[in-house]
């Protein structure tokens, strides 16, 4: 009579399991993307010490100090150290965290401010764009553009509103400000 009753038993937990996993209760991997499960490489391909990190793109293999970097003295052979697109990228957000905060509001920021552009592209493009209208260019903007201009002035006013008339979540709000504040005083030119 034990037996029969383990029986049972283990036959009724099989069938819950396999009705939570069947009916919504599955485990989500799609948000785990692949910098979180490859591990970091010891070994990079940047020569520099750690005091000087930044690689200059000159074929000398120049390094320099990361503080001098935009500091409107030009430290590498070619420049590019004072490159405008680098020294956008130094004050915004990096694009590994600009691409997961855009993935985080998909359904309705990439549609409705970006004309439906890959996170990737629109994170690279917040990233190095001086301008709305450049930003538009990389992007694909269209008639969009509008919209992303009204939607960062909204958050430069801290006016929520016209970011839920396009459908934003009530509580992605300060997520939003957030971000977009920083890619703004990181010198994206708005109007």
């Amino acid at each position: 009579m034990k037996t029969a009753w383990r029986q049972d038993l283990s036959c009724i937990l099989v069938c819950v399991f396999c009705a939570s996993v069947t009916y919504g209760m599955s485990v989500d991997f799609s948000r785990l993307r692949k910098p979180y499960l490859l591990p970091k490489r010891a070994d990079s391909s940047n020569p520099c010490p750690p005091e000087t990190p930044f690689l200059c793109r000159s074929p000398q293999k120049v390094c320099i100090a990361l503080g001098n970097i935009c500091d409107r003295q030009s430290d590498c052979p070619d420049g590019f150290d004072e490159d405008p697109q680098m020294c956008n990228a130094r004050n915004r957000p990096s694009v590994e965290a600009l691409e997961d905060f855009l993935l985080r509001n998909r359904d309705w920021i990439l549609p409705k401010l970006f004309n439906g552009a890959s996170a990737e592209i629109v994170a690279h493009a917040l990233v190095v764009s001086p301008n709305i209208e450049e930003l538009g260019q990389i992007v694909g903007l269209g008639n969009k553009e509008e919209n992303l201009r009204s939607a960062l002035l909204a958050v430069t006013e801290g006016d929520e509103r016209p970011l839920l008339k396009l459908g934003m979540p009530e509580e992605e709000w300060y997520d939003v400000q957030d971000y977009l504040n920083r890619v703004i005083e990181g010198g994206l030119h708005v109007s």
